[in-house]
C-alpha cells in the first residue's frame, strides 16, 4: 500500500510505513484496531466521514474512522498532498527521507519535538527506504535513469526522460517521466485542468501552480505537464537555449523543468513580454 500510494501520490514510502509504525504502535492502538486509522488523523473541519473518539492532546478528541485499513492509506496520502501547509515537502525527492522527517515536523504534522528523529530512526533500523525504490528486491543491475539523445544549443547531450527508479509508474494510463528531477506526464488530447485533476489525482490549483497556468487555459495535446514544482534554474548541462520560431518563455519554461517567474527573472525580461526568434536566454545563471 506504501508503494502503491508513493506511485500514486508522492509521498515516500518510508515515510508512510514510519509513520504508521510510529502512530498506530505497529497496527496494535485502538484507532487502528477499532478505526482503521494508522496514521492519527484527527476529523478536521471537512471531515464527514465516520468517527471514532481517543484522548490526544485533550481528551475524547475527534479522529477519523475508515472502512479499511486501505482507506486510511490513502488518505494519508492525500491529506500530506492537498495541505498547503506540507507543499513544500513535495519539492523533495522521495529518497530524502530525512528532508521529509524534518519537513514533517516543521509543518506541524505532531507535538514531539523528537518526531522527525524518531521517524529517522524507524526508517533506518527498518532499512524502510528501501522501498522508496519501489520494490523490495532492487536490482542494482539496472539503470538509474534513462537517457536519451536531444540536440541542443550546444550539441548532443544526454537529457534524462525517466522516472530515477527501477519500476514503472503509470496514472490512468500516463507513463511518468523525469526532467530536472521533477515527475511530468505528456498530454494525449486536448483537455481542460479540471479534466485533467481528476484523471491524474491532483487539485486544479496543483496543475496550474505547478504549470504557470491560468484558471482557464485548455491543455494541449503534447503538452508536458509537471506533477511537481517546476525548479528555479534547469539541471547541470544546460546552460542556455536560443529561441526558436513559435517557441514561448512557457514551452521553454516547460521544456527544462524551470518556474516560469525565474525564466523571466534570470533574463531580465518583463514578466508576459515574448523574446523574438533567435534570443539567447540563460537557464541557470543570472543574465548580466
Amino acid at each position: 500500500m506504501a508503494v502503491n500510494e508513493m506511485k500514486r501520490s508522492g509521498v515516500p514510502a518510508s515515510i508512510t510505513l514510519s509513520q504508521g509504525i510510529l502512530e498506530s504502535g505497529s497496527g496494535n492502538s485502538y484507532l487502528a484496531t477499532t478505526g482503521n486509522n494508522h496514521f492519527g488523523i484527527k476529523c478536521g473541519g471537512k471531515w464527514d466521514g465516520a468517527k471514532i473518539y481517543s484522548d490526544d492532546d485533550e481528551k475524547n478528541e475527534c479522529f477519523r474512522k475508515y472502512k479499511s485499513v486501505e482507506e486510511s492509506y490513502r488518505d494519508h496520502s492525500d491529506f500530506l498532498k492537498n495541505n498547503v501547509r506540507y507543499s513544500f515537502l513535495f519539492e523533495l525527492k522521495t529518497t530524502d527521507y530525512k528532508g521529509w522527517a524534518k519537513g514533517l515536523k516543521k509543518a506541524g504534522y505532531a507535538t514531539s519535538p523528537t518526531y522527525a528523529e524518531k521517524l529517522i530512526e524507524l526508517i533506518e533500523r527498518y532499512e524502510l527506504n528501501k522501498y522508496d525504490k519501489g520494490s523490495y528486491n532492487i536490482d542494482e543491475s539496472k539503470p538509474v535513469v534513462q537517457n536519451t539523445e536531444e540536440q541542443s544549443g550546444s550539441g548532443n547531450v544526454k537529457r534524462p526522460v525517466a522516472v530515477p527508479d527501477n519500476f514503472n509508474v503509470n496514472l490512468n494510463e500516463y507513463e511518468v517521466l523525469s526532467n530536472n528531477n521533477t515527475a511530468y506526464i505528456i498530454i494525449k488530447k486536448d483537455i481542460d485542468i479540471s479534466t485533467l485533476a481528476k484523471e491524474i489525482n491532483l487539485m486544479p490549483w496543483q496543475i496550474r501552480n505547478y504549470n504557470d497556468l491560468d484558471k482557464n487555459d485548455l491543455i494541449r495535446q503534447g503538452d508536458v505537464i509537471y506533477m511537481k514544482p517546476k525548479k528555479n534554474r534547469a539541471e547541470k548541462g544546460f546552460e542556455t537555449h536560443i529561441i526558436q520560431q513559435g517557441e514561448t518563455m512557457w514551452t521553454v519554461s516547460q521544456k527544462y523543468g524551470i518556474k516560469l517567474k525565474k525564466l523571466y527573472s534570470k533574463n531580465n525580461i518583463e514578466f508576459g513580454i515574448e523574446p523574438v526568434a533567435g534570443t539567447e536566454l540563460s537557464l541557470r545563471k543570472n543574465k548580466r
